[in-house]
């Protein structure tokens, strides 16, 4: 799991001491040329802009009672009832309450207000959670923002290059999923997207596919893509996919397929509702992976399902700690480089994974 780099590990990479990064950062003129060169090296590499914390009273950098505004624009009503967004927000305040910082929150209803862009203007940076589909006026606005407040985007499925980005690793979820598999003596396996036009399935699919293939274990005939809707509506399905006839190709398949890996845990609740209907039996013949680590869903199962989560609260705290650097960099008339910031889940072990 990605973590803020510090200035230990630009110590550990330039191969100096923790004292001479000091040093160099308050440009003291007792270190040596070469270990000097070498160390802004290693953070002009890294984009690394030391952050320091606020003094009370200081506007040079951000000060006791600063403030962030963080847009849910993902979200339409009260983000406290989204299980991603209150994850997301923890992470956020715990670095917030660090640094003596105020988060103000808002979410898509906001936004239908005039008035909010203005406000927006007079914060001393932002963080955004939203895809935003071309030609949205809401972008257009978000960039003139950006172009006076820093701001971070995080927490989406895609990124947007213009803005310095804290996202989930789907691919390496994927991986992860299908290296765990593998691990335990899994050979060959089957994995079920309920959606292929979902970005973050997409993504899970690529790199399960591509982890697969590595150790030549890749099979095109049990990588199914397939719109599994129960019902014609934008909204998310009130029950989960009906995955009769995929099990009935696993089941038929030349080799004995002992494990699946589906997109999301909500899928998983429709693979475990096939294999009730055939009497097959989970893991003893089954072994699954889900995504999510959505616990009511997860522990919902019997057995309980083991599943890939996402690194929430960090990516929480990796974005907050990114735009504080951000700020700190403005006031001292540095221009820092759009990044991404890649963070990768765990697996949560439960009872429906077994090894052979």
């Amino acid at each position: 799991m990605q973590k803020t780099f510090t200035i230990r590990d630009i110590a550990t990479r330039a191969g100096v001491s923790l004292g001479t990064v000091s040093r160099v950062m308050n440009n003291a003129i007792n270190v040596d040329p070469e270990l000097r060169e070498r160390t802004l090296s290693v953070m002009r590499e890294f984009h690394y802009v030391p952050l320091r914390r606020p003094r009370k009273n200081s506007r040079r950098n951000l000060s006791e009672g600063g403030r962030v505004a963080i847009l849910f624009f993902d979200m339409q009503f009260h983000w406290e009832d989204s299980f991603p967004a209150r994850s997301c927000a923890e992470g956020i305040s715990e670095i917030c309450r660090i640094y003596g910082v105020r988060p103000d929150f808002f979410t898509l209803l906001d936004c239908s207000d005039e008035k909010l862009f203005r406000h927006l203007s007079e914060f001393d940076g932002i963080l955004v959670k939203h895809n935003f589909r071309h030609g949205d006026e809401r972008l257009r606005r978000i960039g003139e923002l950006a172009e006076k407040v820093p701001m971070v985007w995080f927490g989406v499925n895609g990124f947007n290059r213009r803005f310095p980005n804290v996202v989930l690793d789907n691919h390496a979820a994927g991986a992860l999923a299908a290296e765990e598999l593998i691990r335990r003596g899994h050979r060959v396996i089957a994995f079920i997207s309920t959606d292929p036009d979902h970005g973050m399935f997409a993504q899970r699919a690529e790199g399960f596919r591509e982890a697969m293939a590595a150790r030549g274990l890749w099979r095109s005939a049990l990588f199914f893509e397939e719109k599994f809707s129960t019902v014609s509506s934008p909204d998310p399905d009130p029950i989960p996919p009906l995955l009769g006839r995929t099990l009935g190709r696993i089941l038929t398949y030349p080799e004995k397929v002992t494990a699946a890996v589906v997109t999301n845990d909500w899928g998983c609740v429709g693979l475990y509702r096939a294999c009730g209907e055939r009497g097959l039996r989970i893991p003893e013949e089954l072994s699954i992976i889900g995504f999510d680590n959505q616990i009511p869903v997860c522990c919902s199962l019997k057995p309980p399902l083991a599943s890939i989560e996402n690194p929430l609260v960090d990516i929480g705290r990796t974005a907050m700690a990114e735009l504080l650097q951000r700020i700190d960099a403005k006031h001292r008339k540095l221009t820092l480089p759009p990044s991404v910031r890649l963070l990768s889940g765990t697996l949560i072990e439960r009872g429906s994974l077994r090894s052979l």
